[in-house]
């Protein structure tokens, strides 16, 4: 009768009536299994342990005991067989994935070797002989590795192992101080034999010698000491299997069947059985050979390995059941631990000390000429640049935990107050001071050239990084140079505290600074916190306004022959410096706002009107002046044209255009840099005639965006025979975010009108 069983779950064991008499002679089968074999190993024998359901561990021991003969067989699989290996697959996959963080087998082959050979010295401590299984017809020379790391463990483990058998009852005194009842038998198993060999026999014998030079030279073995295992020194140790897999699929099977059926077989059953005559070669017969041995006088065998500090006596023993049940489970709690075994690391080992040597080289990479701070791109570049140094050289499963390591050193060595501040200024462009508090004013170190509000002083304005810088401050404070702030100007309405200081119209422009400062304090449920707009409630007012409108002085300043002088007016592109003239015709009965351009000719020509009210015309003169970061200025005579005068300075172009038409808020320059301009001023030259030019802009960012205007009273009447200059916002903000250079921000159309005087 056979009773199976599997790790560490040997119930079923103690209900076996000879548990106290039985000596059992305890044979293991480990080894590598081939694809489709469902990891049983030689299957003469393999057959006695009937597959359990137990197999979603990734090592386990199934084990059948057979009462008749008194013989116990161990069956192990692992990952190292391959259907296992494709079974667990997955896990392996997700464990590299999830504790590795990586995609290298090798990353996790350590706890697979680790765990094998754990698994093996268990065996090798509860075993007399020892089946090495092998696939193909070839030492695995991989198992030296697994036997000195093994050899190496079982030393450590040693005192452990003593202790835990000490308190086992009636387990003898060798025993325990040995740690084993025998040194186990090794006995190598091939399943395949080569092809064109005609004498298996002396290919055994061959197959002995080198496996005895290879253990021999590798110190697996040795003539002094107590080894991990022992070979027979008179007995033969290697069997290689002859029989071939028929082709016949029906054929096999019947074979197998009637192999089942005899003697010692995996099937019970009573006599008569179908009996069948043995060949001559028999791997059962081979065995019986050793388990004979062990049974009547024990293993002698002298060659021990030579790494135990003193000589010891071979101990051999046949437990008794129980006793071997009892120490097995011990002894399996023991060694199954989840450990890592070094020398079997020897992959991971190179690799991290690869790793650890280029690790300082690629710091060093991204640290060679680095400034005293940096931005985030010039970071990432050199990080780069170390990771494919890191990369060239570094290798193995280790490679991604250092790697990682690297950039979170470089990442640590940068946060360490090399970091550049990096706050992006109204334009886009970054600070290029060291990281530093809000408090601190920001700088990126860009410089352009502006012009006042008058358009007769070139200044250098530094990227702002707020509205007021942009559209106040730079204004206020390059007035004081070019003496503008001294002109006649029209303010625009903005909030103003109710105070005597805001109400004095000859305030100083120092105490209007000291306001300003003071303008943060202030209820920000009183004003509106961007600028005006159409949508603007009509309650909140702006702290202050972004637009300006000067007045240069009288209309003669303005000369159509000579245009605007670069004296008064620098930076203009060549040729770009002339206003347009706008012929309009005026109702004099009319008070209704111009335009109604469609009512008369174009390009300056006085047309028939459809109406017979009296009428005059009147010529204004216009212009929509560009200016780019440079300082470089021009004028446009239409939507999609710069103004060029023709030799001897004759414009042909006229405003009708300009003024009937949606002007872009950005064109671009003529300069080499190839730079956008962004429209600034408005120019206005007013006639003698008894009418009011007005100005009433309204300016849209970006599609969609809210229209941004200068004042919700309606257009700005200008006085007569003068030349004004309207100054447009730099940024534009309509809440918090301002909006970016867009080429299809528009002016929209309707910015000049003409009306006539009321009487």
């Amino acid at each position: 009768m056979r009773n199976t069983f599997t790790f560490p779950k040997l119930d079923q064991l103690f209900d076996v009536s000879g548990i106290s008499s039985d000596k059992v002679v305890v044979i293991s089968i480990i080894g590598k299994s081939a694809y489709k074999s469902y990891g049983l190993k030689i299957k003469s024998i393999g057959r006695v342990i009937p597959s359990q359901d137990v197999k979603d561990q990734e090592c386990v021991i199934e084990g059948s005991y057979d009462e008749e003969s008194q013989t116990i067989y161990l069956h192990m699989c692992s990952p190292l067989d391959t259907d296992s290996l494709i079974k667990h697959y997955n896990e392996i996959r997700d464990k590299c994935e999830s504790e590795r963080n990586c995609d290298d087998f090798l990353a996790v082959y350590d706890d697979i070797k680790s765990m094998f050979a754990r698994y093996l010295l268990f065996l090798f401590h509860v075993s007399h002989i020892i089946i090495l299984s092998h696939p193909g017809s070839t030492l695995d020379t991989n198992y030296i590795q697994y036997f000195k790391a093994m050899d190496s463990l079982s030393q450590k483990m040693n005192d452990d192992i003593t202790e835990s058998l000490k308190n086992i009852d009636n387990i003898s005194q060798e025993w325990a101080s040995v740690g084993r009842f025998c040194t186990p038998r090794l006995i190598f198993y091939f399943e395949k034999c080569p092809s064109n060999i005609n004498n298996v026999k002396k290919l055994e014998h061959n197959l002995e010698d080198k496996i005895y030079y290879i253990l021999k030279k590798t110190r697996i073995i040795s003539t002094t000491g107590c080894s991990l295992f022992a070979i027979p020194l008179n007995d033969e140790y290697v069997y290689i299997e002859e029989e071939t897999r028929s082709t016949d699929r029906l054929d096999y099977m019947v074979k197998g069947l009637l192999s089942d059926c005899q003697p010692g077989g995996v099937m019970q059953i009573e006599v008569p059985y179908s009996s069948q005559p043995s060949s001559e070669k028999n791997f059962h017969k081979f065995l019986q050979v050793h388990i004979h041995q062990a049974r009547t006088k024990g293993f002698d065998d002298t060659v021990t390995s030579g790494r135990h500090p003193h000589s010891q006596t071979m101990h051999f023993e046949l437990p008794l059941l129980k006793q071997w049940i009892n120490s097995s489970v011990m002894l399996y709690t023991l060694f199954t631990k989840r450990k890592l075994v070094n020398l079997l690391c020897t992959e991971t080992r190179f690799s991290e000390q690869r790793c650890l040597k280029v690790l300082p080289l690629a710091l060093a990479r991204y640290q060679e000429n680095l400034p005293s701070h940096y931005a985030k791109a010039e970071h990432e570049a050199r990080l780069a640049i170390a990771l494919a140094l890191f990369r060239a050289q570094a290798r193995g499963p280790a490679f991604q935990q250092y790697a990682t390591q690297l950039e979170m050193d470089c990442q640590a060595h940068w946060e360490n107050g090399r970091q550049q501040c990096e706050v992006a200024s109204l334009t886009g462009n970054p600070c290029k001071l060291p990281k530093h508090s809000s408090d601190q004013d920001h700088l990126s170190g860009f410089i352009y050239k502006a012009i006042c509000d008058c358009g007769r002083k070139v200044g250098a304005r530094e990227d702002p990084y707020s509205v007021k810088q942009a559209n106040r401050i730079f204004y206020q404070q390059i007035s004081k140079e070019c003496q503008c702030s001294k002109l006649e100007r029209i303010i625009f309405p903005h909030y103003q505290k109710a105070s005597k200081e805001t109400q004095e119209s000859d305030e100083s422009s120092t105490e209007k600074d000291k306001k300003l400062s003071q303008e943060d304090t202030i209820n920000k449920s009183e004003y509106l916190h961007g600028m005006l707009t159409l949508s603007s409630s009509p309650s909140l007012l702006p702290l202050y306004s972004s637009w300006s409108l000067v007045c240069l002085g009288a209309s003669s300043l303005y000369s159509h022959n000579l245009g605007l002088s670069e004296s008064h007016h620098p930076g203009f592109l060549s040729s770009t410096n002339y206003l347009l003239p706008w012929d309009v015709t005026v109702y004099s009965k009319s008070k209704q706002n111009w335009p109604h351009i469609n009512k008369y000719a174009t390009r300056g020509r006085r047309g028939r009107s459809t109406s017979s009210q009296p009428q005059f015309t009147v010529k204004v003169f216009i212009g929509v002046e560009y200016e780019c970061s440079s300082g470089h200025r021009f004028m446009l005579s239409g939507p999609d044209r710069m103004l060029k005068a023709m030799p001897g300075s004759i414009v042909k172009d006229t405003g009708h255009k300009v003024a009937e038409s949606d002007m872009p808020l950005y064109y671009p320059c003529a300069c080499r840099a190839g730079k956008l301009a962004q429209l600034m001023r408005l120019h206005v030259v007013t006639p003698k005639a008894p009418v009011y030019c007005t100005l009433d802009p309204k300016a849209q960012p970006a599609p969609c965006a809210p229209i941004f205007v200068s004042t919700l009273d309606g257009p700005t009447k200008l006085t007569q025979s003068a030349y004004w200059i309207m100054r447009l916002p730099y940024i534009y903000v309509a809440d918090k975010e301002p909006y970016p250079v867009n080429p299809a921000a528009r002016l929209l159309q309707g910015v000049f009108g003409v009306t006539e005087m009321e009487q």
